[in-house]
Order: structure tokens, then C-alpha cells, then sequence
């Protein structure tokens, strides 16, 4: 007569386990969930008067509403079996030629990878989104890098700025930030809201000047760092509160006497171009992103070749440098595929491929401005 009995309560035993076990993993669930928001995936932070591109408390674009929800990058996972061919390289095919120093009229461009560069003028160097790290995450899983960089960590000369244009881990890489800081203690100029993001994980005040579209920072007798106005968004973790915490930009270097040289950051086709060359001049050098645009729908948060172009037309500028690709696959577009639809938008446009170079890692480039 116990026997029954004692299988009924092993039974409510079970369940009560079972629904004990699942509770507790709901709880551990949502304590990661949340640390991660305020530690390895926590936003910036912005307090200030309400303009046309802040209302409060988060940022946005004042012409175009960007999808940066979670759905969108669930859908993006779903169509990665459409991905092209991204070949692996063990080895850059160039080596960087960097001058004993960059004065005057003088301009010199290092591709590293992706969207760090190491521009040199005015006698300064200067280094836009560095990332040395293998993955662009917040630990070591995701997209994983397919070449080298183009500048050994132990080559890379001295930094005495640091442009960062916004919050993505692709162009906001903890390790090299810490890396960088601790080497060389360059003055980091950041948008809106980074600051505090760039104090929490350096666990120090850098030196760093934050600053909205349009404000300036002078550097040295020469040269002038302009903050301009990009087509993106900010975002560090799934949750909808966290994103446009902090600004996103470009950046126009302004020497005197010599060359204009702008860097777009992260945008999607606008006419902010326009915009920049009526304020600010043409610039003699453009580095425009021509990576991340398939699928389709993507490409509202990113240039295309075709954009990119674009861009390089509304601007005027004299040269324009490709990047934001070549390093890793964040997208469906095959490597060899950027570079067809580059060429390919360049011939429609009857601008003669000299004017918009696509440079491998660590290839350096070079000019002057008469």
C-alpha cells in the first residue's frame, strides 16, 4: 500500500525539481543577461540638451530611421548560407613603406584592416577605429579575421590621435584600445556618449575630447579635427534601450596650408556628403566604407560600391580610399565580389579606377597636395 504512495511523491518530487531547475536557470538567464548589459555589452552615455539629432536620451538620424532591432540581426543570421567566397590569407602581399615623417603639403594613408588606417600629416600620426583583435565581438567567438594586419602591433609607430566614429565592436575594440592607451596615451576624439564607454573599459580618464556633428578640435598649430555628421546608429547589446546611447560620425582632418582628408566612419548612402563639401570643401582624400551591403536590406545601414561612388562624387574629393572590408565577412558579399562591384560602379560612373583605390592590408599610399 506505500509503494503507490511513495511513486506519487517521487513523482511531485520531480516536478517540483524540474520546475525548481528550470526557474533557477530563468534567474541565471536573466543575471548574465544582465550583466553583460552593464559590463562587456553596456552602451555609452549622453546628458545634454535635446538638438534635432538627441532627444533626451538616445540618438537618431533626423532624416532616415535605421532597423537595428534584434529581428533584424536574427534575419541577417538566417540568410548567412547565401554568403560568397571570402578567402583566407596568411599573408599580406604588402609590407608598409611609412616616410621618417609627414609635413607640409604631404598626405600618407596605411591601410591596417577594415576601418583602421593610419593616416599621417602635419607631422602627426593618426590612427581611425583601431582593431589588431582576431574577432569583432565582445569575446573570442563570431566573425573571425580572414588576413592579417596590415601594421604588426610592434611596427605600428607612435599614436598621437585616435579617431573612434562609434560604439560597434568592429570599430570600437576594447583589447586595442586598452593596448593603445597604456603604449602611447594618444588624445582619443570620440562622438557624444563614447567617453564614458571609453573611461569604463580603460578604468582610467583618457585624454579625450568628446564632441556633436559639426564641433571641432584643434590639435596643433595645424591641424583640426572636424566631427560630421554620418547614417548609422550605436549598439553594443540585443536589448532596445542600450542603442543610439551614443553618437556616431565621420571625421574631416583639416591641415593648413594642406590636405583635407576625411574619413566617413560607418554610414549608409545620404546626403550628408553634399553637406560636408559645402561646409567644409572638397577633400583632397575620402576613405570610404564599400563593405557590408548583402542582403539588400542591410545595406540601409552601409555603402555599397555604388554608394560609395556616390558619395565620392558628392564630395569631390580628389582620391578617394576604400575600406570597411577585406578583413572580415560581416556580410553575404564574397571579397572578390566588393571588388568586381567597385570596379564595375567606377566604369558606370566613367571615373578612371587611379581615382578610387581599393588597398590591401598594409599597403601605403601617398600624395601631396599642389
Amino acid at each position: 500500500m506505500k509503494a503507490p504512495q511513495r511513486k506519487g511523491i517521487s513523482r511531485r518530487r520531480f516536478i517540483k525539481g524540474l520546475a525548481g531547475g528550470l526557474a533557477g536557470l530563468t534567474a541565471a538567464g536573466w543575471g548574465l543577461d544582465r550583466l553583460l548589459a552593464h559590463t562587456l555589452c553596456r552602451p555609452g552615455e549622453w546628458h545634454g540638451p535635446i538638438t534635432d539629432h538627441f532627444d533626451g536620451v538616445h540618438f537618431f538620424n533626423p532624416t532616415v530611421s535605421l532597423d537595428y532591432s534584434t529581428s533584424a540581426a536574427v534575419r541577417w543570421l538566417s540568410e548567412r548560407s547565401e554568403k560568397g567566397h571570402y578567402p583566407e590569407v596568411k599573408n599580406n602581399q604588402h609590407t608598409p613603406q611609412l616616410a621618417t615623417e609627414v609635413t607640409g603639403r604631404d598626405w600618407e594613408i596605411t591601410m591596417v584592416n577594415h576601418s583602421t588606417l593610419l593616416i599621417r600629416c602635419a607631422g602627426l600620426n593618426i590612427l581611425t577605429d583601431p582593431i589588431w583583435s582576431d574577432y569583432t565581438s565582445p569575446v573570442s567567438v563570431g566573425p573571425k579575421r580572414k588576413r592579417p594586419v596590415g601594421i604588426a602591433w610592434d611596427e605600428l609607430p607612435h599614436i598621437d590621435v585616435c579617431l573612434i566614429s562609434h560604439d560597434h565592436y568592429d570599430h570600437f575594440d576594447v583589447p586595442t584600445l586598452r593596448r593603445l592607451f597604456k603604449r602611447d596615451n594618444p588624445l582619443f576624439i570620440v562622438p557624444l556618449g563614447l567617453r564614458s564607454l571609453l573611461s569604463y573599459h580603460l578604468e582610467a580618464e583618457p585624454r579625450c575630447e568628446e564632441k556633436d556633428w559639426w564641433e571641432s578640435v584643434r590639435i596643433n598649430s595645424r591641424l583640426s579635427v572636424v566631427l560630421t555628421p554620418a547614417l548609422h546608429w550605436s549598439k553594443r547589446y540585443r536589448d532596445a534601450a542600450s542603442a543610439n546611447k551614443s553618437l556616431w560620425c565621420g571625421f574631416s582632418l583639416l591641415v593648413d596650408g594642406g590636405p583635407h582628408i576625411y574619413f566617413a566612419g560607418d554610414t549608409a548612402r545620404c546626403n550628408w556628403f553634399s553637406e560636408i563639401r559645402h561646409r567644409l570643401g572638397a577633400p583632397h582624400v575620402a576613405l570610404l566604407p564599400i563593405g557590408m551591403y548583402k542582403p539588400e536590406w542591410i545595406r540601409k545601414n552601409h555603402t555599397n560600391p555604388a554608394d560609395a561612388v556616390e558619395a565620392f562624387l558628392q564630395l569631390q574629393a580628389g582620391q578617394a580610399i576604400a575600406c570597411h572590408f577585406g578583413t572580415w565577412q560581416l556580410a553575404n558579399e564574397g571579397y572578390e565580389e566588393t571588388l568586381k562591384d567597385l570596379a564595375d560602379a567606377l566604369q558606370q560612373a566613367s571615373i578612371v579606377p587611379s581615382s578610387f583605390l581599393a588597398p590591401d592590408n598594409g599597403q601605403t599610399l601617398r600624395g601631396s597636395v599642389s
